[in-house]
């Protein structure tokens, strides 16, 4: 997995049921590859987010260039969690965010969805860009990269699929959820399935490990969450456990959400900023790791300030092994760029 990389030490369990004492923690960032980057808006600038996307050569240029300028960790491949529902004949396009084209609306709408082809054909662009981008990586100097695959959770597809574009509550598709329960585990099953093959995919092609992203699971109570989200994220790491790949859960406003995340089979759970640290280590039990989970707005100070708060994120982990330094969501596309490398040096100068 990444070679010797600090990412797959940091995350596998060995004989001794315990994970390595490391002498600094891994760090990459959430949409590290992104528009508070020069090179990417250069990009941009020339293509479409789509483009990018669905265009190897370019999905591989704009994931190692914070590669080249962070030194982070990991790499983690240029894409969209919305990718893949192309095979359930759903159109997705970006004005920035993701429209869908052709929502879910009624109970008929979801018990006509069906699959319209095999997702790994429609999308086998991304298997191109990671065995390609897991190449480039095997070729830098210094210590190996990890290379991290992903996706959306069924559930949080399922929200945009129905509300059709981004919403802060996502409050139809809760509605849905009552009015029409049968139906919306149809389309959760569906987006399971596709969801399975698609990752399968990206671990043939290369990737070391994958991050699963329930943005949108916040919005549940945890009973909710247990009936219509927990059950296909289990069965989706299930399958991966299979296969020996390391998986991330990432929930946005895990807070109430954490006993859940604890059941999910994740081995690393990545924590939003606004659970305190010190108090999810002492809930997380020792054989799953943790990652996060810095507020990404901290990184709008001084690099010193920057400096200062990454730091206190260290102490409270207190030398925890099994920890991957991260934010508590993606980093933000105003961040000033020289903050973003200050937290990634503070990390990588060692534990405080």
């Amino acid at each position: 997995m990444g070679g010797n990389s600090l990412f797959s030490r940091a995350v596998q369990f060995n004989s001794a049921l315990q994970f390595e004492a490391l002498p600094r923690p891994p760090v990459w960032i959430m949409r590290q590859a992104g528009r508070y980057l020069t090179e990417y808006n250069e990009v941009k600038a020339k293509h479409s987010f789509l483009e990018i996307c669905r265009t190897p050569e370019l999905a591989v240029q704009v994931s190692l260039q914070p590669i080249h300028y962070l030194n982070v960790d990991a790499a983690i491949i240029f894409s969209d969690i919305l990718i893949p529902v192309v095979a359930l004949g759903i159109e997705v396009d970006f004005n920035p965010g993701p429209i869908i084209k052709n929502p879910i609306r009624t109970g008929a709408d979801l018990a006509s969805l069906k699959r319209i082809g095999e997702v790994t054909t429609q999308t086998a662009f991304l298997p191109k860009a990671i065995s390609s981008l897991k190449n480039e990586l095997r070729s830098l100097p210094g210590d190996p990269k990890a290379l991290l695959g992903f996706a959306g959770a069924p559930w949080t597809m399922a929200c945009y699929i129905i509300e059709q574009k981004p919403f802060k509550h996502f409050e139809r598709t809760q509605i849905v959820a009552r009015e029409e329960r049968a139906q919306l585990h149809r389309l959760l099953e569906l987006l399971t399935s596709i969801t399975e093959e698609y990752l399968l995919a990206q671990v043939e092609a290369g990737a070391d490990a994958i991050q699963l992203f329930d943005t949108w699971a916040g919005n549940l109570s945890l009973a909710d969450y247990r009936e219509f989200a927990l059950p296909y994220t289990q069965r989706i790491f299930a399958t991966l456990e299979k296969r020996g790949v390391p998986t991330i859960l990432y929930i946005n406003g895990c807070t109430p959400l954490l006993p859940g995340m604890i059941e999910s089979g994740a081995k690393v759970l990545s924590l939003d900023w606004r659970i305190d640290l010190e108090q999810a280590l002492r809930l997380i039990p020792s054989e799953i790791a943790v990652q996060g989970n810095l507020d990404p707005t901290l990184l709008y100070g001084t690099p010193e300030s920057v400096k200062q708060q990454t730091e206190l994120m260290l102490r409270a982990v207190n030398k925890r092994p099994g920890y991957i330094a991260n934010l508590g969501h993606g980093i933000l596309q105003t961040t000033p760029r020289e903050n973003a490398l200050s937290f990634v040096k503070t990390v990588q100068a060692g534990w405080p």
